[in-house]
């Protein structure tokens, strides 16, 4: 007897940002493979200006040392940016408009596809939960040192951007992320998992113009369906620069959830197919013979 398991599980969270958690999962006899996804409805907006002197500051019987630091985390279904910044004694301007806005109101499903006579499973999930996020950013410093660390992601494409020991230091950014959707497919028997693929359909433009007085470090990556390295740079500066950069990754899947689940058989029959369509399956018993169904929850099936 030989058994495979399919599952999707969707669990709202209560919160305040009404957010939600989705996971699927197939396991065979040999090895399992799973995926699982996390967002929100949210919108997010800040917008700031700083212009001012790093500089001590007495308090009571002592001095407090001039420093400034700036960390920031934000990250909505694997899109988002994590930056931090510590600076010393000197003169600082920054000016930032940022805006993330989020949607969980489609519904999430799976769909299962084996054809009579074969023993290959298609498993598709489906995802439409997008995601927008908009960045402008100034920055303009001198002083005794800053340093400026920045991590950008976008469902495992990614823009590193390292500022270390600067004493002067300008930079000027403009970043566009928009995630529209996510489709899995998995390909699997009884035995063992075939292969299975992540495919977001996302876009990630990210613009940057700097000045650099110290080490300047820049990382970037891009995944394919299989979530492995399929772009990639890294670059280091060390001394007096202007760096401008301009990147622009860019995936798109066009498959998306059909409206008619069936196999063709179960609308008209096996002798309404034609001769490819017929090749393919061994059974012709007609229209009581579907192995194409569509699966909202939870399956176990078992032959």
């Amino acid at each position: 007897m030989k058994l495979i398991l399919f599952g999707l599980l969707i669990a709202a969270l209560i919160f305040a940002a009404q957010g939600a958690t989705w996971s699927g999962a197939v396991k065979t006899d040999s090895n399992s493979w799973s995926i699982s996804r996390e967002s929100s409805n949210l919108s997010f907006t800040c917008e700031q200006s700083v212009k001012g002197n790093i500089s001590p500051v007495e308090y009571r019987y002592g001095t407090l040392s001039p420093y400034h630091s700036k960390y920031q985390d934000l990250m909505v279904n694997d899109v988002g940016i994590k930056e931090r910044t510590a600076a010393l004694e000197g003169s600082l301007s920054s000016e930032e408009q940022l805006s993330l806005k989020s949607h969980i109101n489609n519904s999430v499903n799976m769909t299962i596809y084996k054809p009579s006579g074969s023993d290959l499973y298609t498993i598709d999930f489906y995802e439409k939960w997008p995601v927008q996020f908009i960045y402008e950013e100034s920055l303009n410093y001198s002083g005794k040192e800053i340093n400026n660390l920045q991590f950008v992601e976008n469902n495992h494409d990614y823009v590193t951007a390292n500022f270390l020991y600067n004493h002067k230091f300008s930079r000027e950014q403009d970043l566009n992320m928009s995630l529209e959707r996510m489709n899995a497919t998995v390909f699997a028997t009884d035995e063992e998992i075939e292969s299975g693929a992540v495919k977001a359909t996302r876009d990630t433009q990210y613009k940057l113009k700097t000045h650099s007085t110290g080490i300047a470090n820049f990382k970037w990556g891009q995944v394919d369906e299989d979530l492995n390295i399929d772009n990639a740079g890294d670059e280091q500066f060390a001394g007096d620069y202007n760096i401008v950069k301009n990147i622009r990754m860019k995936s798109r899947y066009d498959l998306v959830k059909k409206e008619d689940s069936w196999l063709p058989c179960c609308s008209g029959g096996y002798l309404t197919m034609n001769p490819i369509e017929q090749k393919d399956l061994i059974s012709a018993r007609g229209v009581f013979d579907c192995s194409c169904f569509d699966v909202p929850s939870k399956a176990q099936f078992q032959e």
